[in-house]
């Protein structure tokens, strides 16, 4: 375990301006924990979320709440929002206007974020959660059991990478995937054996002008390099488009995979990621086609003989 953080989720009517606008989400955590132990993403803020939990620890009644709450009743930083639990009233100052928050969903309901110790402050003790930040390969049973043998009770234990594997063996989700990775696969073999197929025939053609050049005075080295470069200029040229169009159609198409039930609810929203390692692969192949025409090139100059060349031009 690297590290860990009280939760508090509870439930309250939240009043703006002597008005109730429904039940909400009361979030109350430690800031300094949280930071140790939430997970964001950068790009889903206007600035990075720890200047936000730095917000909550300038006064005890701090609290952060959504975007489309603060657009839709008009509340700026420094107003006042208050809560209503079953045993009592409590008033929070805005210190920070976010779109989301780990684990909440706004569009479904509103939420606050707050102190864990104002609230135990102002009402009765409840049961909170604790969030955990495991390493990667560390067991969750061994921790239960160690919190047992202690003598705390515990209501329940989720691991998300419990949750991760469940929602990856999801038939929907490996239909899509499995699609993706067999065109990619065909894409492969037949962009290989249709560029290998083109260099073996261009080269084939292309006997008697490598002669003639031979003839003139050209070496070798100059007739490899001039046909290298030729590769390089053509097949480059096409690898620059191909990445650059796939870049395109994928941000535009790969939306139109999403698997979950309801994509105008997906929070946080559908991201399409390149992944380092998956490129890498792609320009792994893209080497090894290259490698392979100008293998073939090269084999082909070495075998080519000048006085067959010029005397098979003269026959034609």
């Amino acid at each position: 375990m690297e590290a860990a953080a009280r939760v508090l989720k509870a439930k309250g009517n939240v009043v703006i301006s002597g008005k109730s606008i429904g039940q909400g989400t009361i979030l109350g955590i430690d800031n300094k924990d949280f930071s140790e132990v939430g997970w964001f993403r950068d790009d889903l803020y206007p600035v990075h979320p720890f200047h936000y939990l730095a917000n909550l620890g300038l006064v005890e009644h701090a609290a952060i709440i959504p975007t489309g709450v603060a657009e839709k009743y008009q509340l700026k930083l420094g107003d006042t929002v208050s809560v209503g639990f079953t045993d009592g009233m409590i008033d929070f100052s805005i210190v920070g206007i976010l779109p989301y928050w780990p684990s909440q969903y706004p569009d479904r309901s509103p939420f606050i974020i707050t102190n864990l110790d104002y609230i135990y402050d102002q009402l009765p003790i409840m049961p909170y959660e604790v969030w955990l930040k495991m390493e990667p390969d560390a067991l969750v049973a061994p921790i239960v059991d160690k919190l047992q043998k202690e003598g705390i009770e515990l209501a329940s234990v989720d691991d998300v990478r419990t949750e991760l594997i469940t929602e990856s063996k999801h038939p929907t989700r490996g239909g899509v995937f499995g699609i993706l990775s067999l065109g990619f696969l065909v894409s492969v073999v037949i962009t290989l054996a249709g560029y290998i197929l083109y260099w073996f025939f261009n080269l084939s053609g292309r006997v008697v002008q490598f002669g003639v050049l031979r003839a003139m005075g050209l070496s070798r080295k100059q007739l490899t390099g001039m046909m290298l470069l030729e590769q390089l200029f053509t097949a480059g040229l096409a690898i620059g488009l191909g990445i650059v169009i796939g870049k395109v159609v994928s941000l535009i198409f790969l939306p139109f995979l999403q698997t979950a039930d309801n994509v105008a609810e997906t929070v946080p929203p559908f991201r399409v990621v390149f992944e380092a390692s998956d490129t890498n692969q792609l320009f792994y192949v893209v080497g090894f086609m290259m490698f392979v025409g100008a293998l073939l090139l090269f084999l082909h100059i070495r075998r080519l003989k000048v006085h067959q060349a010029v005397k098979m031009g003269e026959e034609r």
